[in-house]
């Protein structure tokens, strides 16, 4: 049996990015950060647990201008670049748990939301359990769009 979760976290922080050599004014957000994170262990644990972990990965970029803190003082903290970053540090730091990280979204506006999923090596190998896992993830999508 496989079992996730979905948890948001908000990012409110601001930036500013540079194009064609000119930077662009340096301005707010409230990121929104969907994580869907999935186990393949045994064990139900708490969903806060993983939970507090995703937090812990944003408590350092809370209300800071993301250009002055690393990585971002050395990319460009483009919506892709953020959300490509954010979601290599979820992965790891929800492992402890025997969780994993399929897929994560972010948006910078409620219209404008870029995600990264990963592919089935974390214990899901199977072609038939990765289709399982979609088709879940799909159904839970549904439900949420429902009620949000």
């Amino acid at each position: 049996m496989l079992r996730y979760y979905r948890i948001k976290a908000y990012l409110n922080a601001s930036h500013f990015v540079v194009f064609d050599g000119k930077k662009g004014d340096t301005h707010p957000h409230t990121w929104e950060f969907v994580a869907t994170v999935y186990t393949t262990g045994n064990n139900i644990i708490k969903f806060t647990e993983p939970e507090k972990m995703i937090m812990k990965v944003f408590e350092p970029y809370q209300n800071q201008v993301l250009n002055e803190i690393d990585p971002f003082s050395a990319i460009i903290p483009s919506l892709e670049n953020i959300t490509e970053y954010f979601a290599k540090q979820i992965d790891e730091a929800v492992k402890p748990f025997e969780y994993h990280l399929r897929r994560f979204e972010g948006s910078e506006t409620p219209v404008r939301t870029y995600g990264v999923r990963f592919p089935e090596k974390h214990g899901i190998e199977d072609e038939n359990e990765a289709d399982e896992v979609e088709a879940a993830l799909g159904r839970l999508e549904r439900s949420f769009e429902f009620n949000d």
